[in-house]
């Protein structure tokens, strides 16, 4: 498509106005851009689009590859930037003739129309193979929470943090965290009484539990080993991969 297209250098007109877009892009890609050293996993957000979208810093309204030394994108240069990244602004026609511009600059054409078609069609396969790679990594939820019980990870995160903690579980990379709730959260106290009603902390003070019980942790997770998959294909995978605790019905 960069040679389709004749206008501004973007790195010399832009303050980054494209990386103020969210972006979803493959695991694939996501993989890449932690082999060159661009990312860590924890960038990498859970999708309902592809596998996942660039982490964004909603203070700065900037996806996280956005440099302020080059005054644009990390990855501008590295033949592996997102391909919706790269039709911005022109898409790929322009029948018209209208002026192309982003919100920093102008002058931007269309030079070979033949190149832009075939770059269309590319984006399009691309589209495909990333929705499929997505279904993929959707049915692969409930091994990333088999990962957090094999490797001992989500059962340590439950016994370090007290239940009126707790708001709900992020699905990662490749396993599951907890999220950890603003204030002060119910949401484990019928959960808690449902599957260990004998617990005297919990029957005198539930507000002053410092850690959840091994019983209620494995409940939780067989909890979401059970349901969490069904739940996503009724409802669609949240955007960011965050499952709240009343979402889920956990006290039912």
């Amino acid at each position: 498509m960069s040679s389709a297209v004749d206008g501004p250098n973007c790195l010399e007109v832009c303050n980054g106005d494209c990386c103020s877009i969210k972006i979803d892009i493959p695991k694939i890609l996501a993989r890449e851009y932690i082999k060159r050293g661009y990312a860590v996993k924890k960038d990498f957000i859970r999708s309902n689009i592809f596998s996942f979208k660039l982490r964004f810093d909603e203070k700065k309204s900037k996806c996280f590859l956005y440099d302020k030394t080059i005054n644009g994108c990390l990855v501008h240069n590295s033949g592996i930037k997102p391909p919706q990244c790269w039709i911005y602004p022109t898409n790929f026609y322009n029948p018209e003739e209208k002026e192309i511009r982003c919100k920093k600059a102008s002058g931007w054409k269309i030079i070979d129309s033949e190149k832009a078609k075939e770059a269309e069609e590319l984006l399009k396969y691309y589209v495909f193979l990333c929705q499929l790679e997505a279904k993929t990594e959707l049915k692969n939820i409930t091994k990333r929470i088999n990962n957090s019980l094999s490797n001992g990870s989500l059962k340590s995160l439950l016994k370090n943090t007290p239940p009126s903690q707790i708001s709900g579980f992020k699905d990662g990379w490749d396993c599951f965290t907890i999220l950890p709730s603003e204030g002060i959260s119910l949401q484990l106290k019928k959960f808690c009484q449902k599957y260990n009603k004998s617990c005297k902390t919990f029957t005198q003070n539930f507000m002053e539990c410092k850690s959840i019980c091994d019983k209620i942790s494995d409940a939780i997770i067989g909890f979401l080993q059970q349901n969490l998959y069904n739940y996503v294909i009724k409802k669609g995978a949240d955007i960011a991969g965050e499952y709240l605790l009343n979402d889920l019905n956990f006290d039912k």
